[in-house]
C-alpha cells in the first residue's frame, strides 16, 4: 500500500521549507517524494483579508489552512495516487518511533480512520455543550485533537468535504478547525480515537506523571509507546527537543 504524510504549513512572505529541512524537523522515515507540505504564503494568524468565506469561527486561518486549502491539496497531489495518509501540525509535532511502522500499525488495525486525543476538551467543554445544548463529561484522554491523523485517503477526503459543509451551513463559531472535527464526532460519533497513545502522545495540560523518556523513547502511563509527539499548547512538555 501506498502512504503519504502531509502537514499544513502557512505564513505571509515566507519561504516553503524544503523537503530535507522537514526531514530534519519531523525526523520521518518515509521517502522524501512522499511527504507534503500543504503550504501557503499568502495568509497568517494575524491576516484574515485574503481568506474567503468560511463560515464563523475566530481563527479563519486554521479552518482555511488545515479543512478548505488540505481538501484541494488532496484533490490535487493525494486522491487515486496513495490508499493511507497522515496529516499532523507543522509548528510542534515529531516522530520519535519510525513513519513507515506507524502506518504498517495502521494498516493491520483495519480501521479506517483514527485521530489523535488529548487531556482535556478543545476548545473548552462548556462551549462544546452549549453548541449541543447538554452538559458533556469531562473525561480525559475523551475528547479528539486534530494536529495528528492517520487514514485511508477517501475516508479522510470525504471527512474534510463534511467539515467544509459544518462551516458553511451551521450558525456555530467553532473557535478553529478542532472545534469542527470535535463537533462532527460529538455529533456523529464515527472516529476511532487513540485513546491510550499507542500512535499519538498530545501534550497539552500534562506533567510528569503521564510518561517517562528512556533512550528517546516516550513511554506513557498506559504502557504505549506512541510514534508521534504532539507538544500542543505552546510546548506544554518540551518533548520534541528531548527526542
Amino acid at each position: 500500500m501506498s502512504n503519504a504524510v502531509i502537514t499544513t504549513y502557512y505564513c505571509t512572505n515566507c519561504i516553503e521549507p524544503t523537503k530535507k529541512e522537514c526531514q530534519i524537523k519531523f525526523n520521518y522515515d518515509v521517502d522524501n517524494k512522499d511527504f507534503y507540505i500543504n503550504f501557503s504564503n499568502y495568509f497568517n494568524p494575524f491576516d484574515f483579508s485574503k481568506i474567503p468565506n468560511i463560515g464563523k469561527t475566530k481563527r479563519k486561518d486554521l479552518v482555511y489552512g488545515k479543512i478548505f486549502k488540505l481538501k484541494i491539496f488532496i484533490e490535487n497531489n493525494i486522491l487515486g495516487k496513495y490508499d493511507n495518509i497522515l496529516h499532523i501540525d507543522y509548528s510542534d509535532t515529531k516522530f520519535t518511533k519510525s513513519t513507515k511502522e506507524l502506518f504498517d500499525k495502521f494498516i493491520d488495525s483495519k480501521k479506517d480512520i483514527i485521530i489523535s486525543t488529548e487531556k482535556n476538551c478543545w476548545p473548552y467543554i462548556e462551549t462544546v455543550s452549549n453548541w449541543f445544548d447538554t452538559k458533556l463529561e469531562n473525561k480525559e484522554f475523551y475528547y479528539i485533537n486534530s494536529g495528528a491523523v492517520i487514514s485511508k485517503v477517501d475516508t479522510f477526503y470525504k471527512i474534510l468535504k463534511k467539515l467544509e459543509d459544518f462551516c458553511l451551513n451551521t450558525n456555530i463559531d467553532f473557535w478553529d478547525d478542532q472545534g469542527v472535527w470535535q463537533y462532527m464526532n460529538i455529533l456523529e460519533n464515527n472516529l476511532n480515537k487513540d485513546e491510550i497513545m499507542e500512535y499519538f502522545f498530545s501534550t497539552s495540560e500534562l506533567n510528569g506523571s503521564y510518561y517517562n523518556i528512556k533512550n528517546k523513547i516516550i513511554t506513557t502511563k498506559f504502557g504505549t509507546e506512541p510514534y508521534l509527539i504532539h507538544d500542543n499548547s505552546s510546548f506544554s512538555l518540551n518533548l520534541i527537543n528531548k527526542i
